[in-house]
């Protein structure tokens, strides 16, 4: 393992661990955050998107969360049990709508669910900018994947 003050190099091992530890704290941080009103980060990054996007598809859905449909799916469904999200059906395909109630919600959720607003605190514009170049760096260093991704592409 690298240690943590020598920074002059790092295995592709020490970048996979560290990348993936930073993001399981992000998410266990923001289901802590979030616990107070019954949803969870996946849930909550699932509303974001649909009220970035309303009346979305389910497919359309797991692709800008990219996750599997089946898995879009059910986080859907757990949010239509919070009355969150509606399922609106028409003859052709069923799509997702977010109810009054989460936008009224919604405000109060976003202050909780902070981490984005903690990193600006934590880190300076130059030091987050770098950390997503090197990020997306990483990222072109893998590609192209093995096999086809295609639930990935947007």
């Amino acid at each position: 393992m690298c240690d943590v003050d020598d920074t002059r190099s790092a295995s592709g091992w020490d970048v996979m661990v560290e990348a993936r530890r930073v993001q399981h704290r992000f998410e266990v941080a923001t289901d802590q955050c979030l616990e107070a009103f019954d949803i969870s980060y996946a849930q909550y990054r699932a509303l974001v998107a649909l009220l970035d996007g309303n009346d979305m598809h389910i497919s359309e859905l797991a692709r800008r969360l990219r996750v599997t449909r089946q898995a879009a799916l059910a986080i859907a469904t757990k949010l239509a049990r919070s009355d969150l999200v509606t399922f609106e059906r028409e003859s052709h395909a069923t799509y997702l709508v977010v109810t009054p109630v989460a936008r009224a919600r919604f405000a109060r959720l976003r202050e909780f669910a902070d981490m984005p607003d903690e990193l600006e605190r934590g880190l300076t514009d130059t030091e987050r900018g770098r950390l997503v170049a090197l990020l997306r760096k990483a990222d072109r260093s893998l590609v192209p994947p093995r096999r086809p991704t295609w639930w990935l592409e947007a």
